[in-house]
């Protein structure tokens, strides 16, 4: 998830170093760059690297919106700059390098940008401004500035302008953006008191119509959906329809992708002490314990830790005949804390949109900044050369990857001719009768994939009001048979006991209250193709978010796998605790957990300041209630409770024991 507010799992903590070290390069951590794409560096004059918070082409020269990222709200970043940068498409062809024009330096952490004719629009913390014949201009006069829409945030770290995408409605241009919410010091909620009465964070909006000549009165301020926590990316598609992506929050559980349906409400319930809600925020909720029964579940889940951490942009692969032909309707979508791209599929059935989402590229450049990413993608956007640009972020604490550097790298899409032959992936994953059919790029040789090479597991997500989720009802499941066809591209896979969300799943929580209100089940599938195979699978496995499921039998004992303790241990620490507790290094509010046993510490118990030994009741109880004492390096962190129960807390104090 984003990093500007997350947990730091135990209220034992300890003086942060300044930096957080990437996480290892391993062959099971990134699968290196897609073989139908080359990652090309774009150098510019002067070799400055940016931050990018938004980006957007006009023609072939790339307007990006730069800031460094605040954690602390102490230092709010009111040097953001709009800049251009000119005939980005060829960068690094001939050894060319664009020419970058700073059109201001003193915007108030802008995090979107578009082009409209020769205006600019920009969205900041707090306003959306229009720059007239701004494409025509060396630099843009502070005061100059046409004020759009003002008043959208109190000052808070957690609270960014996403955006903007063009919508169009009604033969007009409209500006489709995001609003993400505030949060307290540690990531719990923060009560919402926008200066503009008619704002609703946490929401998808529209702003127009948008001409180069509209006023503050002349545009319109419309949302279309809300329940959003941290929404840090958009994309409007060829078919006018709005994708989403959201961090984990609270009441909404985990990462996800989700199809905007107008009217929705997705989940994260701001507190109502204010009267300003999330935009269709049901009003006969408590926003204290909500409620999952008016939730709006997500297309498709992002699981925390396995596959996400840190869902970007998402850009729709349209209009493809080359290598990518194939890929037409899929969405690929930015990674930025964990420095990857995802490739998403989706799919309607019986009315519900749903799908899978597959590791696409990552891993971090090396020192001459080749061969991955330079920093965290951040945006995505399409060039008018068909290529893919990637503009990436880096900055202390959890905004960091790769050594906390920044840039903008693209990704060519190779020639037919440059492709390897012998490269395969699983293409899609699609809902049959009683499982899946499995699509492959190539046909996949007879014998390849047996049965017993197919991992299977299952789990659903409720919501709670910790931050994030835990994989609730997990089982593991033998897959009942697998059948190839002719062509030896499709297989059908047969799994019984799958669920959708009609399953009455009951859930017993912490507190003893029980519920059945889930948000879709997580499909898992993993692919290991026998030893010496001629085909191996470079992107060998998928997560499948179930809503609508066709037929199929229920499982018995002989289908399900037992999962051992510890293994659920670590499924919860993935989901809820390393985000923050970076093993062998401290977080930003978040001490490292190696070790962590017998050490000294100062805390403020009762009020007063008493010295403490870490045991390990010490520990199951700052799982339990990481709000009852305060460490005093970190006395103002608003740590979000975990949601565990004892046994629970027992099993991660269990695992956090054995990390090295």
């Amino acid at each position: 998830m984003i990093p500007m507010a997350l947990a730091i799992g135990v209220s034992v903590t300890f003086a942060a170093t300044p930096q957080v070290k990437p996480p290892p390069t391993t062959p099971e951590s990134y699968l290196g760059i897609h073989p139908y794409f080359s990652l090309e560096n774009i150098d510019t004059e002067g070799g400055e690297a940016f931050r990018i918070m938004g980006m957007c082409f006009h023609g072939s020269d790339l307007y990006v919106t730069t800031f460094t990222p605040d954690r602390l709200d102490k230092e709010p970043c009111k040097t953001g700059k709009v800049l251009r940068i000119e005939n980005a498409t060829n960068a690094s062809k001939n050894g060319e390098k664009p020419k970058v024009t700073t059109l201001c330096d003193w915007l108030y952490e802008p995090g979107a940008i578009t082009v409209v004719g020769d205006s600019i629009y920009v969205g900041e913390k707090d306003r959306v401004i229009r720059f007239d014949q701004g494409t025509k201009k060396t630099q843009f006069k502070k005061g100059a500035e046409t004020v759009l829409l003002d008043g959208l945030s109190s000052p808070n770290f957690h609270t960014f302008t996403i955006g903007f995408e063009h919508l169009k409605k009604d033969g007009e241009t409209y500006l489709c953006g995001n609003l993400t919410t505030a949060v307290l010091l540690g990531g719990k909620r923060g009560v919402m008191a926008p200066p503009n009465p008619n704002v609703h964070r946490g929401s998808t909006f529209t702003l127009g119509p948008i001409n180069g000549n509209e006023t503050a009165t002349s545009v319109k301020l419309e949302f279309l959906a809300g329940g959003l926590r941290t929404p840090n990316g958009l994309c409007v598609g060829p078919d006018n329809t709005v994708w989403v992506s959201d961090n984990q929050g609270v009441f909404n559980p985990s990462n996800e992708l989700i199809r905007v349906k107008k009217g929705a409400f997705y989940g994260h319930y701001l507190l109502q002490e204010s009267g300003r809600v999330s935009a269709f925020q049901p009003v006969d909720v408590d926003s204290v314990t909500g409620n999952p029964a008016f939730q709006t579940a997500a297309t498709v889940h992002l699981p925390q830790g396995s596959v996400s951490r840190s869902p970007s942009q998402p850009v729709v692969i349209s209009g493809e005949t080359g290598l990518l032909k194939p890929y037409n309707g899929q969405i690929l979508l930015g990674e930025f804390t964990t420095g990857r791209l995802l490739r998403i599929f989706t799919e309607e059935v019986g009315g519900v949109w749903q799908g899978a989402v597959f590791q696409h590229s990552g891993g971090p450049a090396d020192a001459q900044g080749n061969n991955g990413f330079v920093a965290g993608p951040n945006r995505i956007v399409r060039g008018p050369d068909g290529n893919f640009y990637v503009g990436e972020i880096g900055h202390g604490g959890l905004w960091m990857f790769n050594n906390n550097v920044q840039g903008l790298q693209r990704l060519r899409i190779k020639s037919p001719s440059e492709a390897p032959a012998d490269f395969n992936e699983i293409l899609a994953a699609r809902v049959i009768e009683g499982g899946f059919e499995i699509e492959f790029l190539k046909p996949m040789p007879e014998n390849t994939i047996r049965l017993e090479d197919i991992e299977v597991a299952q789990w659903t997500y409720f919501p709670t009001e910790a931050y994030g989720g835990t994989d609730e009802g997990k089982m593991k499941i033998k897959p009942a048979g697998l059948a190839f066809d002719s062509t030896g591209k499709k297989a059908k896979l047969i799994i019984n006991g799958l669920k959708d969300d009609g399953a009455q799943y009951l859930l017993v929580d912490a507190t003893g209250k029980k519920s059945n209100h889930n948000t879709g089940w997580v499909a898992y599938v993993k692919i290991n193709p026998k030893p010496g195979a001629p085909s191996q699978l470079r992107a060998n496995e998928f997560w499948y978010t179930l809503h609508k499921k066709l037929g199929g039998r229920d499982a018995n004992a002989n289908d399900l796998i037992e999962l051992a303790t510890e293994e659920r241990a670590h499924q919860n620490y993935q989901s809820l605790c390393l985000s923050c507790h970076v093993q062998r290094d401290n977080g930003w509010g978040a001490p490292n957990l190696v070790g962590i046993l017998g050490r000294k510490q100062k805390v403020i118990r009762g009020g007063m300041e008493v010295d403490v030994t870490v045991d390990r009741a010490y520990l199951v109880n700052a799982v339990l209630n990481p709000d009852a004492e305060k460490s005093l390096p970190f006395k103002d962190v608003a740590m979000p409770p975990l949601g565990l129960t004892p046994q629970q807390a027992e099993a991660m104090v269990d695992y956090i024991l054995k990390l090295d």
